[in-house]
């Protein structure tokens, strides 16, 4: 399990690229002084991310926009301002935020995920629908990617091309009316713990796959599929601890997915801990796009402040 601080550093690794001079320098001098300034950006990002991580969000909003105020070019302190701002569901700052990630550094995809995300949570479609084509041309098999693309092509008057999309979506995740019970015979015996543990998945055979899905997790913990079935299996085989373990892990390759998010909140609300089930309640709700989604994520958010006996908050989400 990764600890909260190589969490931290290795967040701030992805995130932080380092703007290049246009001009060479032309001595040690002047280099060593670049350095460190880096240094310090460096630092003082490092510091506003341990204040984001430990819900001290005013204090990570002041850090964030002091960097940028010295360094107007540093990319990853208007994600992580983007990130305050959502939270707080001041979405139009937000997206503002994300414009000037991805104006700054245009291949970074989590920056465009972020941003196609905003724009259609603010209803921009014209906007997100050429970031999602993109997106989607590099992560062809995505199925969260996939439908808010196709989301898109419907709400902008193109339901044949969402109809495409669909297709391919069905193709990769069946829907649960094909999933039936296959005889133990049809389950591989050899092959990847991919494969076996969304077979077991598939023939409800949920403690097994629990087992054999994590397994394929070790081996790879970047796979979208893999953690949406293991999500899926921990929660069928009522083994919800094993999902809020892997917290770290999921959350440090998946910040922004709102599936996976609200997966987590509902194992920690199942486990008894309403506070931080809230909280990923939360964050997966500023990512939703999704109707059927977000409705379940207000259950969520429902129950988990009912659990926590706070009955006011409750009531917004009833």
């Amino acid at each position: 399990m990764r600890k909260t601080l190589l969490l931290l550093l290795s967040v701030a690794l992805t995130l932080c690229v380092s703007a290049q001079s246009g001009k060479k320098t032309r001595n040690t001098a002047s280099n060593t002084k670049e350095a460190v300034t880096e240094r310090a950006i460096s630092n003082r990002f490092n510091h506003g991310l341990q204040q984001y991580y430990t819900a001290q969000y005013e204090e990570a909003l002041q850090s964030f926009s002091g960097i940028l105020t010295d360094a107007p070019k540093h990319a990853p302190s208007y994600y992580m301002l983007a990130r305050i701002y959502a939270s707080r569901e001041q979405f139009t700052e937000s997206e503002n935020a994300l414009r000037q990630a991805v104006k700054l550094d245009k291949n970074n995809i989590w920056y465009q995920v972020a941003l196609a995300r905003a724009c259609q949570k603010n209803g921009n479609y014209k906007d997100a629908l050429p970031l999602w084509e993109k997106i989607c041309r590099e992560k062809t098999d995505n199925p969260e990617y996939l439908s808010a693309l196709a989301d898109c092509y419907q709400q902008s008057g193109k339901p044949e091309k969402a109809d495409e999309i669909r297709n391919r979506i069905n193709e990769l995740m069946p829907s649960d009316a094909n999933k039936t019970p296959k005889p133990s015979t049809t389950i591989p015996t050899s092959g990847s713990s991919k494969e076996q543990g969304i077979a077991l998945l598939v023939a409800k055979d949920y403690a097994q796959a629990v087992d054999l899905l994590e397994q394929a997790l070790r081996e790879d913990d970047t796979d979208f599929e893999v953690w949406s079935a293991f999500a899926e299996a921990t929660d069928k085989a009522k083994q919800w601890s094993r999902l809020t373990a892997k917290e770290e892990d999921l959350t440090t390759v998946f910040p922004q997915s709102a599936a996976l998010l609200a997966a987590l909140a509902h194992a920690y609300l199942q486990t008894g801990h309403p506070d931080k089930a809230i909280d990923f309640y939360k964050q997966a709700k500023s990512f939703s796009y999704d109707p059927e989604l977000t409705k379940t994520i207000r259950k969520g958010l429902f129950d988990a402040y009912t659990q926590a006996g706070d009955s006011e908050n409750a009531e917004r989400y009833r």
